[in-house]
């Protein structure tokens, strides 16, 4: 009668630690899927940030050598005024009449270039600072739009490895469920010896998971 006592206690504890891991077992598993599911949502979000970066990048190469195209004209159109006025004090009242026209001309043009470019992106040496201007013109860019594809890849890759960790856990898990199981099917030290293995991988399921969560690892 005792020993039929200690035979059904014995299968209770083991019913209960079945019980036990099971349900760790199934935290684990939804841990890792949460996980997965946010390693998808970062990669989404990371291709989305690349394409916003390309085109961005693309928008901006256009527009800047755009307006550098339009400093260049202003500069040639400059500096061919110069010439002329130059030659204009050379030159005698028949030719410096012709030469007055084209400098107006010049002048006008200079001018107009003039407006189609940022004079803040010009250096102190007069030269067109590109690289500046495509700076200023990614920053503002980045205020409106995700463009840092780079750190939301970083972190699906991170989140894909806690998946693969938490599933290692499940796996660890599961052998503790195997020898618990196995119990009923033995006898005498064998028992212990399983439920002691099972209890051994339980323990070590569990440790494993939490200090996944903890970023330990």
């Amino acid at each position: 009668m005792e020993t039929e006592e200690k035979g059904s206690r014995f299968e209770t504890v083991i019913a209960i630690l079945i019980a036990i891991v099971a349900v760790l077992g199934a935290v684990v598993a939804w841990r890792s899927s949460v996980m997965d599911d946010g390693a998808g949502d970062a990669d989404y979000a990371g291709l989305r940030a690349a394409v916003n970066a390309e085109e961005t990048r693309a928008i901006n190469y256009v527009n800047a050598y755009e307006s550098y195209g339009n400093y260049v004209s202003y500069w040639r159109n400059n500096r061919q005024a110069k010439l002329l006025s130059e030659e204009i004090l050379a030159a005698d009242k028949e030719n410096s009449d012709s030469l007055i026209g084209q400098m107006k001309i010049s002048n006008d043009l200079a001018d107009a270039n003039r407006n189609m470019f940022e004079t803040r992106f010009l250096n102190r040496d007069g030269s067109y600072n590109v690289q500046r201007q495509m700076g200023e013109m990614w920053a503002d860019a980045a205020k409106e739009k995700d463009l840092e594809y780079e750190s939301q890849f970083t972190d699906a890759e991170k989140l894909r490895l806690k998946t693969n960790q938490f599933l290692l856990a499940m796996m660890i898990l599961g052998l503790s469920l195997v020898f618990y199981s196995l119990v009923e099917s033995m006898s005498g030290r064998w028992k212990y010896f399983l439920v002691g293995l099972g209890s051994v991988f339980a323990i070590a399921g569990i440790v494993f998971a939490v200090m996944i969560e903890l970023g330990k690892l």
